[in-house]
């Protein structure tokens, strides 16, 4: 009994063994220069989904912002706080003036009410930002929520793009959604620089979620499925390495820029590098023999075995054995 037992596990081992070899892309080299190169593609995909998705922080910074001074006014900034802005609200709220001339300081004080009035425009600290959605439209105050709103709307992005370019790369290839989506966070990026309101802005930014993530997740996809399954751990934690380096490298260029227009402008040209993923990646070989596309997987695992330095018509008999295997 328990030599059946030990026969039993071995076959069970023998039989994950022989499965583990019998791995499409094993043949051709589960691991090699062709998958690096596409590894790095995809890294390089991964910069902007971090870029977009931090750049609020830095379009919308928490800025000192007050009421603004009256037209004329030859107060300095912190004349003008000491006598026109309440101590327990000196950001959103004023006191509200009888007459105002230029005179100087003492005459603005005595026509001055006591009665507390919200701010109609604002002035903005630009020490560190010369310019921010925040001062752009006043996203200050009772305006405040919009930002929340901006950062919703980014998400739903997201959200959308998992659940439609999913369906989308299974029906139509990883490679041309993964195209399509470096396109539309391009387009849409371009868009969200030249907004003229907050709305335009919003909307730009809802597309730009989608294309990135779009993108990122669908080249995730086929990086997973170009490389042996012992190398899926491994090439998963390097390709966020793409995303570390747009998560650091953004609050540098933030701040020697310090403009929101010119960040968005920076943050863009990874996008128009990625238009040349058309011709960088592959399609999936697994997706072309799940389709049945038997003469293009072949042609891609050819490619793939002459990188790795394979002779492909040494494996090539292995290769369509393990293909039909696979579709049956």
């Amino acid at each position: 009994m328990e030599k059946t037992v030990k026969e039993m596990e071995k076959q069970t081992s023998s039989a994950k063994a022989a499965e583990k070899k019998e791995d499409i892309m094993d043949l051709v080299r589960g691991e090699g220069p062709w998958q690096r190169k596409i590894l790095l593609v995809i890294m390089l995909i991964a910069v902007p989904l971090a870029s977009h998705n931090l750049a609020m922080s830095f379009f919308a910074p928490n800025l000192d912002h007050w009421c603004a001074r009256p037209p004329g006014s030859n107060l300095s900034v912190e004349e003008w706080k000491d006598l026109a802005l309440p101590p327990h609200d000196r950001h959103c709220s004023r006191y509200k003036f009888i007459y105002f001339t230029d005179h100087g300081k003492e005459f603005f004080t005595n026509f001055t009410s006591s009665e507390i009035v919200p701010c109609d425009s604002w002035e903005y600290d630009n020490s560190i930002y010369v310019s921010s959605v925040l001062s752009e439209w006043n996203l200050v105050c009772d305006r405040e929520w919009f930002i929340s709103l901006s950062k919703s709307i980014f998400i739903a992005g997201y959200m959308c793009s998992v659940t439609i370019f999913g369906f989308l790369a299974d029906k139509f290839g990883r490679r041309p959604i993964v195209a399509a989506c470096n396109v539309i966070a391009l387009i849409a990026a371009i868009i969200c620089a030249c907004s003229t309101s907050f709305f335009m802005f919003a909307i730009a930014r809802f597309f730009i979620a989608v294309g990135v993530s779009g993108a990122f997740n669908t080249a995730f996809v086929l990086l997973m499925e170009i490389i042996g399954p012992e190398y899926r751990s491994k090439y998963g934690l390097i390709v966020n390495l793409g995303w570390n380096f747009g998560y650091i490298s953004l609050p540098g260029v933030a701040r020697v820029l310090r403009d929101w227009f010119w960040i968005q402008l920076f943050i863009t040209v990874p996008n128009i590098l990625l238009l040349s993923t058309w011709w960088l990646l592959p399609e999936s070989p697994r997706w072309l023999l799940t389709h049945g596309k038997v003469d293009s997987a072949l042609e891609v695992l050819s490619k793939a075995g002459k990188s790795n330095g394979i002779n492909f018509e040494d494996v090539k008999s292995k290769v369509e054995e393990a293909i039909s295997k696979t579709s049956k």
